[in-house]
């Protein structure tokens, strides 16, 4: 695969991680926000796990110690922790809102890159950076957002008599 490659993958990416926020919250209005992780995490393994052993079984049986220590951090940090405080973020502040703090990440991967894997930072990659960093400030500093009403009729748990 390309650099091209890479960059098309991870913007056809972007629809999942944009949809997995609207189909989250509309699922919140009748369950917990740790149910629908567990839910989201245990059909999104069985997927991957799927594709993974059909598609690159050699490579699966040939990761060493070393990179499974990453892997395996990297699966306890981002999955369920990540996607259980990310679901809470959207349940109380909202789907949009959610989604656009969590578009800090780059910001947070680029220094993490540049300290531990000694990636360069180059002009166009920090100003990308500082425009990420003002959009998420005007989103922020937006005080017309009205906070979803968790209250009300609609957004009662199913099973519950109250």
């Amino acid at each position: 695969m390309s650099y091209l490659d890479g960059v098309i993958l991870a913007i056809i990416s972007t629809i999942g991680f944009g949809a997995t926020a609207v189909l989250a919250q509309s699922g919140m209005q009748y369950v917990k926000p740790a149910s629908v992780t567990i839910i989201s995490l245990i059909v999104g393994s069985a997927i991957v796990f799927v594709v993974a052993f059909i598609l690159e079984l050699d490579e699966i049986t040939a990761i060493s110690i070393t990179a499974l220590l990453f892997i395996l951090l990297n699966a306890a940090l981002s999955y369920p922790i990540g996607r259980l405080f990310n679901f809470i973020g959207v349940k109380y502040a909202g789907a949009s809102r959610a989604s656009s703090v969590i578009g800090i990440a780059p910001l947070i991967t680029t220094g993490l890159a540049v300290w531990l894997t000694d990636e360069k930072l180059t002009g166009m990659v920090l100003g990308g950076t500082l425009l990420i960093l003002i959009g998420i400030t005007l989103i922020l500093s937006d005080r017309s957002f009205k906070k979803p009403d968790h209250n009300s009729d609609n957004n009662k748990q199913i099973g519950t008599t109250s």
